[in-house]
């Protein structure tokens, strides 16, 4: 079953999710504020994170050492930090990698049936939030978001739904209906891409801490 996700390497849909990102965090930009394009920007940045987590799915699956993969996300996710904490300057907000990281232990413990366990790790945000009030990017809606595409792996058609669904109710929790944009992630993952891109194997560990910093950047300069 596992081979379904082993897929000629074409870095358009990486690439593409990238940009959608890119997008959604300049939105964040005060130029932006009270805007129409603002909420374009963060409408079209929905789709990157359902893309990113199904990449996270293929990578927990391909991957040839385990620990040399969680070992590199949480790498990123530490050096991602402070370019992420001074651009949203919230510091008690973790940012995605932190996410993505303690979803790969989960699929860990999925695949080897300790599900208990596995429960225990994607609810630990939840927890940490209610008694240290120090949040994660996405929280478990990210965490069952790259669940869902583990499990469902072999049938698009389910994770759809199931998908739709989870961020049906999430959207509503947090009265944020701009997240079912997410929902558009689904078909944009399973068609064939319409051009071939190629990018460096750690493109993505970069471009996140980067992008960040020069936003950051960005944000001072519009204020001098």
């Amino acid at each position: 079953m596992e081979n379904s996700l082993q897929i000629k390497r074409n870095d358009f849909l990486k690439a593409l999710a990238a940009i959608a990102m890119l997008v959604d965090h300049t939105a964040i930009l005060s130029v932006f504020a009270g805007t129409e394009i603002y909420t374009i920007m963060r409408a079209i940045g929905r789709i990157a994170f359902p893309i990113f987590a199904y990449y996270i799915v293929v990578g927990f699956i391909n991957t040839h050492n385990l620990k040399k993969y969680l070992t590199r996300l949480f790498i990123c996710a530490v050096i991602s930090q402070i370019p992420y904490t001074l651009y949203f300057k919230n510091y008690l907000d973790l940012n995605v990698i932190f996410t993505f990281l303690i979803a790969a232990a989960v699929l860990y413990f999925i695949k080897i049936q300790w599900h208990y366990t596995a429960v225990v790790i994607a609810i630990l945000p939840v927890c940490i939030e209610i008694l240290f009030h120090i949040s994660f990017n996405y929280s478990i809606y990210g965490i069952i978001t790259v669940v869902i595409f583990y499990l469902f792996r072999e049938n698009p058609y389910k994770i759809g739904i199931v998908f739709f669904i989870v961020t049906l109710i999430f959207s509503i929790y947090n009265k944020n209906p701009i997240q079912m944009f997410a929902v558009l992630s689904v078909p944009l993952i399973f068609i064939k891409p319409p051009i071939n891109v190629k990018m460096p194997k750690y493109f993505f560990y970069y471009f996140y801490p980067i992008h960040l910093m020069v936003l950051y950047i960005a944000s001072i300069l519009i204020y001098l």
